[in-house]
């Protein structure tokens, strides 16, 4: 799983001077390859990915190698509001908790990535993003720690090669359907 970062980059052919632009609208994308197996589990694969038909239809997808967060942050946390584009929130949850570089967490129909390590005070947990807000959060919205998803849509076009009694594996393509 990847963070594809939307900028453009201007560079003054004059005085070496150098802008970039932010544009926001940072999208996740996930590669991965299912294994060699058994001609049924790859039949069950191969329906399953013709039925989203091509990009049309989306499956709701998260960070399978980090489901739950390495921090101790847990419950029923929520955000408090932030505008577009904003670099950091702030969730409601009990003081103590904590959320680690590279934990997942979804908000607002969003999946997010922690910067840096944060520890919850009394007034809430303060969360530095990798990624920042598409959309203002209104205050009050969940926080998904656990398996947080977001919908994606499949952008390869995978074979399947069957073989006698066996599959070969399949390489996927999907990028984050922002809607």
């Amino acid at each position: 799983m990847r963070l594809e970062t939307i900028q453009r980059a201007f560079a003054s052919p004059f005085g070496g001077s150098e802008q970039v632009v932010d544009l926001l609208n940072d999208r996740w994308t996930i590669s991965l390859t299912l294994p060699r197996g058994t001609q049924e589990n790859a039949a069950r694969n191969e329906a399953f990915l013709n039925a989203l038909r091509g990009q049309t239809n989306t499956v709701a997808l998260y960070h399978w190698v980090r489901k739950q967060p390495l921090g101790t942050m847990r419950g029923s946390p929520v955000a408090g509001a932030a505008s577009i584009g904003a670099g950091s929130i702030l969730i409601g949850t009990p003081a103590g908790s904590t959320l680690l570089a590279g934990d997942m967490i979804g908000v607002g129909g969003m999946l997010l990535m922690v910067r840096e390590d944060c520890v919850a005070d009394g007034v809430g947990l303060v969360v530095p993003l990798v990624n920042r807000l598409r959309v203002a959060l209104v205050g009050g919205e969940s926080v998904i720690w656990d398996r947080p998803t977001v919908p994606f849509r499949k952008v390869a076009k995978p074979a399947f090669q069957y073989f006698f009694g066996y599959a070969e594996g399949v390489s996927l393509d999907f990028v984050e359907a922002i809607g």
